[in-house]
């Protein structure tokens, strides 16, 4: 497949890292001269240096020919444009992917999406980071949310305190265990390890474990993982950055309390004018005082989403310190994610790796209906349809030969979650949660497939 990529930054490189690994024909084009001659010399893909809303730049690119056009520059208006232009070029069954980060363009009933902008799909970090964080919050202990849009399965991320109820237990412990039906430990994350579970593989105190569970079944799960994770009713947002007002904005609709801390006057105003019951201050989340003002002691989470990831990582210390339970911390850099995590912060936010994902559930087509990144391991979970004729379908689950470092997480069948042991076969039309790593991916979807 051909896959032309306008904009080069930290979501192009990773997008076109992970895409020429598996094979595809990969372009990108970017008029920053520095960035282009990195990935010349670290990536096995075409790089252009130009603009991107030039058709000639384009033409040189290959946009003619590509399968695919990501527009995914800092610049929604260039975003569009790029999609427009593209649109011109082809057979019309070109997808057009364009990140989009004004809620104006990407909300429902949005004039963009009814209006000929040529846009296919639409990607909005802050959305996404906005529903990622509300997950966590609902979850209590929760570190990291996936929701699949099928059936009633979520996969959660939690870290092991050493007194949980699960520490020192191997894995063929947890069978004996009652609701063990209702929940699937997929991985574990040990320090930058990434273990794949087997019968005798022990849970230690520290570990970051990922879970796949029914909504059903989580209420029973979460005592075992946390004795002490209670309900959030009170958080604290630094900034009144976009995401910051989103969320909420968002928030401001449950029974959560809800405080707001802005260093800028401006925008502390603009921030208590568009909130409805949301309290907000106006200075630095640095100074004592005013996180004692906003009742620090009583927080149960600490949201930091300035895009200073130095000011955000130094104010969740703060807050924690004095009293805040939990800390969210936001970092646009996902090279800085496994260093924040060394740290005392609970929870780490990429939106460029949160949107990375998003992008390749749209480019990975046929019967993959969504994708997940796993936290800033490299390990995906793949929710797929098992195709009529594909060679999942054509014999029992014992006699599938899966690829290494994949497993087999769930099946949905009548909307109902169920445990690969449970089942004998799984039936065309169903679908099913596979977690794997990105080298296994096409041996993976290939299983799924009624086409080879």
């Amino acid at each position: 497949m051909k896959v032309l990529i306008i904009g080069a930054g930290a979501v192009g490189f990773n997008i076109a890292k992970q895409l020429s690994a598996e094979g595809h024909d990969v372009s990108i084009v970017d008029n920053n001269s520095k960035l282009v001659r990195t990935i010349n010399e670290k990536l096995d893909v075409s790089v252009f240096a130009g603009n991107g809303t030039s058709p000639s730049v384009l033409e040189s690119a290959g946009v003619r020919d590509a399968d695919i056009v990501l527009a995914i520059t800092t610049s929604d208006e260039i975003n569009i444009v790029v999609c427009i232009l593209a649109s011109q070029y082809g057979n019309g069954k070109k997808i057009k992917i364009a990140r989009i980060r004004n809620s104006e363009f990407t909300d429902t009933d949005s004039l963009i999406k009814h209006n000929g902008f040529c846009v296919d799909h639409m990607i909005n970090p802050d959305q996404i980071i906005v529903d990622s964080i509300i997950k966590i919050i609902k979850t209590p202990g929760a570190t990291f949310a996936v929701d699949f849009p099928i059936g009633d399965i979520i996969l959660r991320g939690f870290h092991v305190p050493e007194d949980a109820p699960l520490v020192g237990r191997n894995f063929s412990e947890l069978e004996d265990i009652e609701y063990t039906d209702s929940f699937l430990i997929v991985y574990i994350q040990r320090g930058d390890e990434m273990i794949t579970p087997t019968h005798s593989t022990e849970i230690l105190p520290d570990d970051n474990i990922f879970v796949l569970i029914s909504k059903a079944g989580l209420p029973y799960f979460l005592p075992m993982v946390n004795r002490r994770a209670d309900e959030v009713e009170k958080v604290i947002i630094y900034r009144a950055s976009r995401t910051g007002l989103q969320l909420a904005r968002d928030l401001e609709n449950s029974s959560i309390d809800v405080t707001m801390i802005e260093p800028e006057k401006d925008k502390a105003e603009m921030a208590a004018a568009y909130l409805k019951d949301a309290i907000v201050l106006h200075g630095d989340a640095t100074e004592i005082d005013l996180l004692k003002e906003a009742a620090i002691e009583d927080t149960d989470i600490f949201i930091a989403l300035s895009e200073n990831e130095q000011t955000n990582l130094l104010t969740s210390l703060l807050a924690k310190k004095h009293g805040a339970k939990k800390a969210i911390v936001l970092t646009n850099d996902p090279a800085l994610v496994p260093i924040i995590n060394q740290v005392d912060v609970d929870v780490v936010v990429n939106p460029r790796l949160v949107t990375a994902g998003s992008i390749l559930q749209h480019i990975r087509r046929g019967q993959i209906l969504s994708i997940a990144k796993l936290g800033d391991s490299e390990a995906e979970a793949i929710e797929l349809i098992a195709e009529s004729g594909s060679e999942i379908v054509k014999k029992p689950l014992s006699k599938i030969k899966f690829p290494k470092k994949s497993i087999l997480g769930a099946i949905v069948r009548n909307g109902t979650m169920l445990l690969p042991k449970g089942v004998d076969i799984i039936h065309p039309g169903e679908s099913v949660v596979v977690f794997t790593l990105p080298e296994a991916i096409e041996r993976v979807q290939a299983l799924f497939s009624s086409t080879k």
